[in-house]
């Protein structure tokens, strides 16, 4: 199969296609970026058997393609787009794939909170002996999680899916307005809602209709959503339940919900809960010692992450740790403010710290490393916060936010967390 990418994407989402493509044997080609910044991954596509071409190449490639890849957040060009026979995005193809057919598939959208009820659902199924997976929104690809169910299609047993409404918007084009059969969506909070069926300018419309199991949804927009008539009422929940016990709880009232739509008895799930202690990866408190706090922001693969990360430990002092694979285009002035902020810089290597190293000796920012090693890089930043705090009766945050991808010493950004988390423990007991 001929497959076209349009291009790498600002967080590396057409590299992770193009690798999984590219493993299946397919023959793909990429809208080639401007610039040298992205190089490295360039040389690492080619080699694996990807065709780098020009905007103006694409357009004709596009016609002789079985399937073009959206990336995120990128429309497609109308030329492009008149040419195709078929296209997807990343969420587009997972939903699609013979190998989750089998999977309960479970949406989770609105427009906040989204990310924490994702995650504590997940954590929870998987305490109740249900094999599931989370693919994360903005920022990462679900390409990341269908790789892996192509090397095991047992692997899971449901799959959760967190959504934007760019993220939704995009997908339901891809799939030309009829999704496959998905067992719940759960909203967080608020969605536009259709007015009826035949009003398509709502983007509620774009992935609720008669493919959807299960609709579990804030019951000040149940009445709205059975008025629209775009979904049978017994296929709608309103929620919290009386009996939910985390009735406004973040993240867990609506886990509960969903969990309670798929047959599990009320005290199991409760009980399901008990373990959860956050989004793994995501500002993930690790351990503390000697005044020390470690903290695991190991899925922050983008520079801006870094700096919202940063932004929310203003006036204590952080030992930055961070560092690894760029996969696109990654504008690195976003880490100036980050890398002025900390008091120390701890690298991890790899080609996203390769390009920052010139801004480094620039602006005459000193550091340490880069590490191959995630224990040596922790052992490095422990030192340095345990000098900084002498004898003083203060504290100090030890922080993981790489801002770039994992690749090249990781297997992702996951397994790079759990690094983590045995380096912090190696060290902490020492």
């Amino acid at each position: 199969m001929r497959v076209l990418i349009l291009g790498l994407g600002a967080s590396g989402g057409g590299a992770e296609a193009a690798e999984y493509y590219l493993k299946l044997g397919h023959e793909v080609e990429i809208i080639g970026p401007s610039g040298s910044s992205a190089e490295p991954v360039i040389r690492s596509l080619e080699q694996m058997g990807a065709r780098f071409i020009t905007r103006e190449e694409a357009v004709s490639s596009a016609g002789d393609a079985d399937l073009v890849v959206k990336i995120p957040g990128i429309p497609i060009p109308y030329p492009i787009k008149k040419k195709a026979r078929k296209t997807t995005n990343d969420i587009a193809a997972l939903l699609t794939d013979p190998k989750t057919e089998r999977m309960t598939k479970i949406i989770i959208a609105g427009a906040k909170g989204k990310t924490s009820t994702a995650s504590a659902l997940t954590d929870a199924l998987c305490s109740l002996g249900v094999k599931a997976a989370f693919s994360e929104g903005i920022g990462y690809s679900a390409f990341h999680l269908l790789s892996d169910i192509e090397n095991d299609d047992h692997l899971y047993d449901a799959i959760v899916i967190e959504m934007s409404l760019w993220q939704i918007k995009d997908t339901a084009a891809s799939l030309g307005y009829s999704w496959p059969r998905i067992d719940i969506i759960g909203v967080t909070d608020t969605i536009p809602i259709p007015a009826s069926p035949s009003d398509i300018t709502s983007e509620g419309s774009l992935f609720i209709g008669p493919w959807v199991r299960r609709l579990i949804i804030p019951r000040f927009l149940r009445s709205k959503m059975l008025f629209s008539g775009i979904i049978p009422k017994a296929k709608v929940k309103g929620y919290p339940s009386l009996r939910n016990p985390f009735r406004n709880g973040a993240g867990t009232e609506l886990a509960w919900e969903c969990i309670k739509a798929m047959g599990f008895r009320t005290k199991d799930i409760s009980d399901s809960f008990r373990g959860y202690k956050g989004i793994p990866n995501r500002l993930e408190l690790v351990a503390v010692k000697d005044g020390v706090s470690f903290i695991n922001d190991s899925s922050s693969v983008l520079p801006l992450s870094v700096a919202f990360s940063m932004r929310g430990m203003k006036g204590t002092p952080v030992h930055l740790i961070l560092g690894g694979t760029d996969k696109s285009h990654t504008d690195i002035s976003e880490l100036e403010a980050p890398l002025d902020e900390a008091v120390s810089v701890t690298l991890l290597s790899g080609s996203l710290t390769e390009k920052l190293l010139p801004l480094l000796h620039y602006e005459e920012i000193r550091f340490s490393g880069p590490f191959d090693s995630m224990e040596e890089a922790v052992r490095d930043a422990f030192r340095k916060a345990r000098e900084h705090r002498g004898k003083r009766d203060s504290s100090e945050i030890i922080l993981l936010s790489p801002g770039a991808y994992a690749d090249e010493h990781f297997a992702n950004e996951f397994e790079r967390g759990s690094a983590f988390r045995s380096a912090v423990e190696a060290v902490t007991k020492a």
